[in-house]
């Protein structure tokens, strides 16, 4: 359990630390109870899925929420190394420096900038608004009609 310091309350709720699929994976790579189906290759630059259906199966849903879905591997920009295994590489996936996972993103990600989100987001924030804004007058409306009908009878 971890202790909730912004809860004034003051009671505590477990919590998960986030944990992004480039970690994870290195994790996975890294641990040579999984050698039999992925691990490094010799030169620790890329690694190797040796046995695909049962890393997709068996490996893959114990640590991530994933269909059997390999491309998640290109999603992260991981390359395909060897057209005769299922090889891949990744300049910051390096054996040894598990600390630059946290330079891999997801492509679509990487190459939005920030701007956009923000700009759509204020746009959905707008419509919101008007809408909320729409929906007011015209409970207005219907109370004004309601009242002046009251006062004719």
């Amino acid at each position: 359990m971890v202790r909730d310091n912004n809860n004034p309350g003051g009671s505590s709720r477990s919590r998960r630390p986030y944990r992004s699929f480039p970690t994870i994976l290195y994790e996975m790579v890294d641990d040579p109870s999984t050698d039999s189906m992925i691990s490094w290759s010799e030169s620790g630059k890329s690694f190797i899925i040796w046995n695909q259906p049962e890393f997709s199966n068996n490996v893959l849903p114990k640590y991530v929420k994933l269909r059997n879905d390999m491309s998640i591997f290109k999603t992260f920009g991981f390359r395909k190394v060897d057209s005769e295994r299922w090889e891949y590489a990744n300049d910051d996936f390096v054996r040894g420096k598990p600390e630059l996972t946290a330079e891999i993103q997801k492509r679509f990600m990487a190459t939005v900038p920030p701007e956009v989100f923000v700009c759509k987001n204020a746009a959905k924030a707008a419509r919101d608004v008007e809408r909320v804004r729409a929906l007011a007058m015209a409970m207005k409306e219907r109370a004004l009609a309601k009242n002046l009908s009251n006062l004719t009878l």
